[in-house]
């Protein structure tokens, strides 16, 4: 499944994997005459029909591709004609779904061709897709700045189980960078594939490389070579690709990291594309007056550097609306910074034109990153293969280093770079030369959640709780979100469905929090609530259990998984209660102290009391961003004990008279 073609397939990650997975032709002014159909079967569409396998064959997939190939032809200057051909039977209802479709293309360096679209029911009848089927959409309409992306979406006719959908189209693209090109495929995908094909066809003096990531075993890596008429012909083909088991996973690894998939190249180094990148954004910093005038406004009160950079973070990331638009879905050349000024809105390097302007008026050096997020594969440096990237941040000269600001973090402190963000191979556009680098990985004490409560405990077993939170990091940003984007209504529902894993019968009284749009001092929220019935009565026993004081590992609900877990920055997590042992009862029994320490995490909880108070503390400091697949089961077990034995209970009896 071809993932980039040419450069003008510049899109994140995230749309491109949308435009392998969609099953698509596109629409021009000579779709016309290929909407009348094909209604001939060539050879070999009619042998992977005769080979078609029934649902039977494949239990786990909804459909499977008999055909999915890519023949991309490059021309001297840069320029490729990209012709795709997939073949696919629909096995199960869930299935059909694969047969309405959309396909995003930026409509300025695009032009797409339909050669034809058919479905082939399961009696052999060929049923064409018609015109008024077609509709192209322009989903950010109310953006004109980005209305040259397009989707075009379609449903194909006649769809039934066993029935084949049949698509072919062309798109022809300008150059981007002159005389260079870069592409790559799927070979493998989340469905089954009968028969994978992908041909590069250069000039004859052009040299291509490739790299192939997470090729299967028992397959043949390099490439069938031709020559034919001036040109040179790569091709790779592959049959029976086995699909990718999703197994209810949640957050896998990006697709690039787990299916096999082969990048081309025809650059020998970065420099190219380093040099076509500062050609898009030269001179788009430049500030205006109405810049100027606002810069000194914002940093007057400030005379410390990183003062004055916090407040400029400040109002670029609340003030200029972000539109979220992956990085290539609105075009790689960025709006000016007075535009942005103007305009209030921007994506990703828009809001980075800006930051970075207002910076530099600020006497504060700043540079474009272009960095690949968690969301897709970490930045290959080895391989010339441009446009790994899907976000551009920015990256702020410092006595200390470079300081990386999202300024499309709207959420966020000043001081903590999104997790999406962190630990990533980026590329600074310093001034007169371009620098790999990474982001940093924040430490677990950067990211905290501090939870405090005070309990009352009646002789009947009700209980009032009274619960302060206090955050940094992530933690911090998750529960700043919730408060901002959050109605008093649906605030007050939010909370009584967090009590509510408490108890069933747990009332929300009140709750106050700091202000969220506050970025200066730490948000604190706090919130009352009451059980009634709480307490486990037995005899003279009455049983408690401190709520929500459960130590629980991210990802581990799965007896086994085939891939990593999801990815969670390292954290440090701390709960404290207090409470009164209730009238008319006596101390009877007290958790033990639980101590853990092993590579994945560390966790100690212990009770104590001072006269008729009962003190908890627990303590979870995670080590690790992801277990790998070998090492899951042994920390599913340390997860499970960690969990069982901080569920401790305090045991009361009736005071002897």
């Amino acid at each position: 499944m071809s993932k980039i073609t040419c450069f003008s397939k510049l899109r994140s990650w995230g749309g491109i994997l949308l435009l392998c997975f969609l099953l698509t032709f596109v629409f021009s002014s000579c779709a016309s005459n290929a909407l009348k159909g094909k209604d001939r079967l060539d050879p070999e569409l009619t042998q992977l029909l005769r080979a078609a396998p029934s649902s039977e064959s494949y239990p786990d997939a909804d459909i499977i591709f008999l055909l999915d190939e890519n023949i991309e032809e490059i021309f001297s200057d840069g320029s490729c004609k990209s012709t795709t051909h997939q073949v696919f039977k629909i096995l199960t209802d869930a299935g059909k779904d694969y047969a309405d479709s959309e396909v995003g293309y930026d409509s300025r360096t695009e032009t797409i061709s339909l050669l034809y679209a058919r479905t082939i029911t399961s009696g052999g009848n060929i049923i064409p897709l018609k015109e008024d089927a077609i509709t192209v959409v322009t989903p950010y309409s109310e953006f004109p700045k980005y209305s040259d992306y397009k989707e075009l979406t379609f449903s194909m006719p006649g769809v039934e189980l066993g029935c084949i959908i049949d698509y072919q189209y062309v798109i022809a693209q300008e150059p981007i960078i002159e005389g260079e090109f870069a592409s790559s495929f799927f070979v493998q995908w989340k469905d089954p594939i009968l028969l994978s094909r992908y041909k590069v066809i250069t000039p004859e003096h052009t040299d291509l490389k490739y790299l192939l990531l997470n090729p299967l075993e028992d397959v043949s890596r390099p490439p069938h070579i031709t020559h034919s008429k001036g040109k040179k012909i790569y091709l790779w083909e592959y049959k029976n690709i086995p699909q990718i088991q999703i197994l209810d996973e949640e957050d896998l690894p990006p697709m690039e990291e787990i299916a096999f998939n082969i990048w081309v190249s025809t650059m020998d180094s970065w420099e190219p594309f380093f040099l076509w990148w500062r050609k898009q954004v030269e001179g788009k910093t430049e500030p205006n007056e109405a810049i100027k005038k606002k810069v000194a406004e914002l940093i007057q009160d400030f005379p410390s550097s990183r003062d004055r950079m916090e407040a400029l973070f400040d109002y670029v990331k609340r003030t200029v609306r972000y539109v979220s638009i992956d990085l290539g879905q609105s075009g790689y050349v960025p709006e000016s910074a007075p535009e942005v000024f103007e305009n209030k809105y921007g994506d990703c390097k828009d809001k980075s034109t800006l930051l970075i302007s207002m910076l530099k008026e600020a006497g504060i050096p700043a540079y474009y990153v272009l960095i690949p997020t968690h969301d897709v594969s970490n930045l290959i440096r080895d391989f010339p293969h441009p446009f790994q990237f899907n976000h551009c941040i920015v990256a702020a000269e410092t006595k200390g280093g470079y300081q990386f600001l999202d300024p499309t973090a709207e959420d966020h402190p000043f001081d903590y770079l999104p997790n999406d963000d962190q630990n990533r191979g980026v590329v600074i556009f310093e001034d007169r030369e371009v620098l790999f680098s990474t982001t940093p990985l924040a430490e677990p004490e950067e990211n905290t959640v501090c939870f405090r409560q005070e309990i009352e405990i009646g002789s009947d077993g009700f209980i009032r709780v009274n619960q302060r939170y206090s955050a940094s990091g992530s933690k911090e940003v998750a529960f700043r979100s919730f408060f901002i984007d959050s109605g008093p209504t649906e605030t007050r529902e939010g909370l009584r469905e967090l009590i509510s894993e408490t108890s069933p019968k747990a009332e929300l009284v009140d709750y106050t929090h700091s202000d969220p749009l506050d970025f200066k001092g730490p948000f604190i929220w706090e919130m009352t609530y009451t059980v009634s019935d709480y307490c486990v009565k037995a005899a003279d026993l009455l049983i408690f259990q401190v709520p929500n004081i459960e130590a629980e590992c991210l990802g581990a609900d799965k007896e086994e998984r085939q891939y990593q877990t999801p990815y969670e920055p390292r954290s440090y997590s701390k709960k404290e209660a207090q409470f009164s042992v209730p009238e008319g009862y006596d101390i009877y029994h007290l958790p033990e102290q639980v101590e853990m320490n092993n590579p994945y995490f560390e966790y100690r909880s212990t009770y104590r009391t001072e006269g008729r108070k009962i003190f908890f503390e627990g303590e979870l400091l995670r080590k690790t961003v992801q277990i790998p697949p070998k090492s899951y089961g042994e920390y599913r077990e340390l997860c499970q004990i960690m969990l069982n034995r901080s569920k401790g209970y305090v045991v009361f009896r009736k005071t002897k008279r």
